[in-house]
């Protein structure tokens, strides 16, 4: 028989806890302040407390010093109604157990019963900094990924973060490096979607002077950069595979060697990345490094779209006309239908959309009430479908070579179909790769991992020289 304890002003909250933990064989006492508490527990410490966030008087995150002073060996699980990433770093820094969101389940309670009391659980450090407030949400879906910020910001291993566009992945990566050891040191963050793919092994590993055409200099780049902080790669999917072998060496050996150089850097910085693709199917596909994907995900977190926790709809809304309201000097509120058309909404944008659409509205609220005619009209699934990697470029690609395959045999022009197809698809991407890498044969090259003689060889095959073509 263990020993639990309950402290939280609201009855009900207590009766049911103690309702279940007689039934499975525990002694259970209870008090409605933290005062009290404290008190109960300088006359017996138990092997498990309830702890509630708000309490009248001292509160139950200021009690928590006191609780870990008087009986350091006891699990404490908070409970909270107002549960937030502050309360979520705060409960992990101080070594509680687990916390639980208001309203909760009986099977919830059992669940941290039963766990607490099996096992002691280490003790977490996480620095108090201030973290981005654009992470709002009171849904049980955000309260786990707050919970799972804070135990990824109490180390330094490599962190994915998955999520579709919009849901704030570079702000789960901004609070993992506030509330991490490193928060003082640089937060480095690259989009590699937003690089030249002739660029990027320069902009992440640096060149040095005449690697290239046009490097005139020597040039740090963002592994770096970010030595001793924190590095983070958005949409790391893009990464070119044979940039990921030296992204993966760079990992492994913590030495940096920039593009021309032959002599390494040294650098030790933690590394997170982030993604709207799965990067196991990148893996299947066979454009993105297995190896690299062991040692990048070593721990994950996934954030849920906004159609997922229509919820937290309401308190996004209220943040960002908050945000509004200071950067316009000028008061903003929200009628009752415009808020509950906002939560109707699917939000394929995320939280990215839900905020332009805010935005939107408060620019034709004059009278400064949004109303549901201010709101932009909804987007459809498809816009967003139609602008995303996949099926803009890779599903239509798969779709016009399948096509174009079923004419061919129709048409009965099935000899050398496979030369046939390889010398339009080498003549369009090479085209391309020239003038995106303004002829440079070593840089398509590096892209494409094949020697730099095949190149010139493939483009004056296809006739792609010009006479004032750069051979480098």
């Amino acid at each position: 028989m263990a020993t639990i304890h309950v402290i939280d002003d609201e009855s009900s909250v207590c009766w049911a806890i103690e309702k279940l933990g007689t039934k499975l064989g525990h002694e259970v006492r209870v008090a409605s302040t933290a005062e009290q508490g404290l008190d109960l527990l300088e006359e017996n410490q138990p092997d498990l407390m309830f702890l509630d966030v708000r309490l009248p008087g001292m509160s139950g995150l200021e009690a928590l010093p006191k609780v870990k002073q008087i009986s350091p060996g006891t699990p404490v699980v908070l409970i909270t109604a107002f549960g937030d990433l502050e309360v979520a770093v705060e409960a992990v820094r101080q070594g509680t157990f687990d916390y639980l969101v208001k309203p909760f389940s009986v099977e919830d309670i059992q669940t941290v019963i039963d766990r607490a009391l099996a096992l002691q659980t280490e003790e977490e450090e996480v620095r108090p900094e201030r973290v981005s407030a654009d992470l709002v949400g009171t849904s049980l879906a955000m309260q786990e990924v707050f919970k799972r910020i804070a135990l990824a910001a109490s180390s330094v291993a490599p962190i994915v973060i998955q999520g579709e566009s919009g849901t704030g992945k570079e702000l789960v990566a901004q609070a993992i490096h506030r509330y991490g050891p490193r928060h003082e040191q640089p937060f480095v963050a690259v989009n590699i979607a937003s690089l030249a793919p002739s660029l990027i092994e320069s902009e992440l590993f640096g060149h040095v002077r005449g690697a290239f055409t046009n490097a005139v200099q020597d040039k740090r780049g963002f592994l770096q950069q970010a030595n001793g902080g924190t590095l983070f790669l958005d949409e790391v999917a893009e990464i070119p595979l044979p940039t990921q072998a030296k992204l993966l060496r760079a990992l492994e050996q913590r030495e940096v060697v920039p593009v021309g150089g032959s002599k390494g850097e040294k650098t030790d910085f933690r590394i997170v990345c982030a993604s709207h693709r799965d990067l196991s199917e990148c893996v299947k596909a066979g454009t993105f490094r297995h190896d690299l994907l062991f040692r990048l995900n070593t721990f994950q977190i996934s954030l849920p779209p906004l159609r997922d926790r229509a919820e937290d709809i309401p308190p996004l809304v209220h943040h960002f006309m908050h945000r509004l309201e200071k950067e316009y000097s000028r008061p903003l509120r929200i009628s009752t239908a415009a808020l509950e058309e906002l939560k109707k909404r699917p939000w394929y944008g995320n939280v990215r959309e839900l905020r332009n659409a805010v935005e939107h509205a408060q620019i034709l609220a004059r009278s400064g009430v949004i109303e549901v005619e201010h709101l932009p009209s909804p987007v459809d699934r498809e816009w967003f479908a139609a602008s995303s990697d996949e099926t803009s470029v890779e599903g239509k690609l798969e779709a016009n070579i399948r096509g174009w395959t079923k004419a061919q045999l129709r048409e009965g022009e099935s000899e050398n179909l496979w030369a046939r197809f390889q010398s339009l698809a080498e003549k369009e991407m090479l085209e391309e790769l020239l003038e995106q890498c303004d002829g440079q044969y070593l840089a398509i090259a590096r892209i494409l991992g094949i020697h730099r003689t095949t190149v010139k060889k493939k483009c004056e095959q296809y006739g792609l020289l010009s006479p004032d073509q750069k051979d480098d």
